[in-house]
């Protein structure tokens, strides 16, 4: 596999997984494997979209392809230099280009005027990085429900948010995901506790890990009713070494009661049927957990860490550092309250709508896009 992306000069007509497709839908994934997680938010939607249309993965980095590659069915086509990129696009009518990211490098792909090209981010948050004014640059943003429309419309000058936005829903919870642990059901709750990364910049210092972490950890293995289930970022650890040692000595604490916990490293989506209660810091999992109705706590984030607005966070108290030891804190009982806002996140997610709607704002605008390039070339 190591062979089938490898740096050298794209082949036009060639992708690992099959031949590039003719008028595509691609995901433009221009980031290295440490970024996996966010094109896995996609994958299996993706997948299931591929059995209507045709779908690829597009990289700039074989090591990143041969990451996709491996977990995935849908063609992956590499090309990094901006002649090779021009020629899949136009050679091969790519009809859409979706972004799971808000790097620099998308500017590469934006480029392209027939595309239709449409945000589709990596998951729900009311998170300051989850606006950026680079919203702007793509044709379309496809967001959750009613909260991610007035977040945008709220923050950004002259967009159109009526126009630009598509409320798609959590086509995520539409799949199974494996991976879950061959645990007994023997009345323990399972708890995950999924902090988020540290940050790069105070305004988002999110991450739980020094400030509650060990507080956490400490309480819940002291309980014996409690199965832990640790999930860190991906990213934990890469700005700070404090974050990383705090997390390889809750993996170390974890490890030292045999199987009673879990350090989960693998595929994300199953810990959503699977466990009983969350504890998370201000982050997309806590929105993907917000649509399972069960009990859910959020840490206190930093001082100086953006607190953005939102019903989620209004809506709930969040766990100070100084109270990360106290379980029931850390396991407040179901709320209705809770329930109530995943609407407001993500509109109807009874089985199958949110998939229903993604892909027909996919084939919306689309062919509002094909009609628009027929028109120009009948007038030309």
């Amino acid at each position: 596999m190591a062979n089938r992306l490898r740096a050298r000069r794209f082949a036009i007509d060639s992708a690992a997984n099959g031949p590039v497709p003719d008028g595509a839908v691609a995901l433009y994934f221009a980031v290295g494997p440490e970024n996996a997680y966010q094109f896995e938010q996609w994958r299996r939607p993706l997948e299931a979209l591929a059995t209507r249309r045709p779908v690829m993965v597009i990289v700039d980095r074989p090591d990143s392809g041969r990451l996709v590659l491996a977990g995935s069915t849908l063609p992956v086509a590499f090309a990094r230099a901006s002649g090779e990129l021009e020629s899949l696009v136009e050679r091969h009518r790519v009809a859409a280009v979706l972004y799971v990211n808000q790097v620099e490098q998308n500017f590469r792909m934006l480029r392209f005027a027939d595309p239709v090209h449409i945000q589709i981010g990596h998951g729900e948050s009311d998170k300051g990085s989850s606006v950026s004014n680079q919203h702007k640059a793509y044709d379309f943003t496809f967001i959750g429900g009613p909260a991610g429309r007035r977040r945008l419309a709220g923050a950004l000058y002259d967009f159109d948010a009526e126009a630009r936005i598509r409320e798609v829903g959590r086509p995520q919870l539409d799949h199974d995901y494996p991976g879950a642990p061959d645990w007994p059901d023997d009345g323990r709750l399972r708890i995950l506790y999924a902090p988020t990364w540290e940050g790069d910049r105070a305004t988002i210092r999110y991450g739980s890990l020094v400030s509650h972490g060990a507080a956490i950890i400490s309480a819940l293995r002291a309980d014996p009713r409690v199965r832990i289930i640790y999930r860190p970022h991906p990213r934990i650890g890469k700005a700070s070494a404090a974050h990383a040692r705090a997390d390889s000595q809750i993996r170390a604490a974890l490890t030292s009661d045999g199987d009673r916990h879990l350090v989960d490293l693998g595929p994300y989506g199953w810990q959503w049927r699977f466990a009983d209660h969350c504890i998370t810091d201000i982050s997309a999992v806590a929105y993907d957990w917000l649509a399972t109705g069960k009990p859910l706590a959020i840490t206190e984030p930093a001082a100086e860490a953006y607190r953005p607005e939102s019903a989620l966070l209004d809506s709930l108290p969040l766990v100070p550092a100084d109270r990360a030891g106290d379980i029931e804190v850390l396991l407040p009982p179901q709320s209705a309250e809770l329930a109530a806002l995943t609407r407001h996140y993500f509109g109807d997610i009874t089985a199958g709508a949110s998939t229903r709607r993604f892909e027909a704002a996919l084939d919306e605008v689309i062919s509002r896009r094909q009609s628009e390039i027929a028109a120009r070339y009948n007038r030309g």
